[in-house]
């Protein structure tokens, strides 16, 4: 009875072995009531927004490397004709203060600023429908028959309104040498 005890024993031992998975690592999810529910912990302070609100107003116009450290220019979204200017370890009017800057490379309009205000902190990236660029005024059209740049055409305009002065001729005196002076001091 023995060697048949032992048989059996070991055959179920093989059959266990062979149909057991191996462990795996449980998923976070299993835990996590146990830091939400717990009646022994506290719970988690629910994260405000209004930390990021603050710089919601504003975005990216420029960032620039200055001696050791950044100059970033901030638009405001509601008055892009107003800047603001923060540089690395001056003070501004808004109390901002440039705390990184990340540059993404091969993508320049990737860069972020991390910026604080008191002890809100928040990130601000370029906007590029803030970002463009405004066509130059167009020249002024000239008379027909006249020439020159707008001012002096506007001087000519003007003065032919009072009398018409011609311009007088500049007049460059001959140049002396010192050595025509020794030469008519020997003579």
């Amino acid at each position: 009875m023995k060697p048949t005890f032992r048989l059996l024993t070991i055959s179920l031992a093989l059959c266990g072995l062979a149909a057991a998975d191996l462990p795996k690592k449980p998923t976070i999810r299993k835990y996590t009531k146990l830091w939400t529910d717990s009646p022994f912990t506290s719970k988690p302070l629910p994260v405000e927004t209004q930390e990021e609100a603050v710089f919601e107003d504003y975005t990216l116009g420029g960032v620039s490397p200055i001696n050791q450290g950044y100059r970033v220019t901030l638009l405001v979204k509601k008055e892009p004709s107003k800047r603001v200017v923060v540089e690395t370890g001056r003070k501004n009017e808004e109390n901002f203060k440039l705390l990184a800057v990340t540059r993404k490379s091969g993508d320049p309009l990737g860069t972020v600023v991390r910026m604080s205000s008191g002890n809100k902190t928040g990130t601000i990236g370029f906007d590029e429908k803030y970002l463009k660029l405004t066509a130059a005024p167009a020249a002024r059209k000239t008379l027909p028959g006249k020439t020159g740049t707008p001012q002096q055409l506007s001087k000519s305009s003007s003065s032919s309104n009072s009398s018409t002065r011609k311009p007088r001729p500049r007049v460059v005196p001959p140049p002396t040498s010192s050595s025509n002076k020794s030469s008519s001091r020997k003579r």
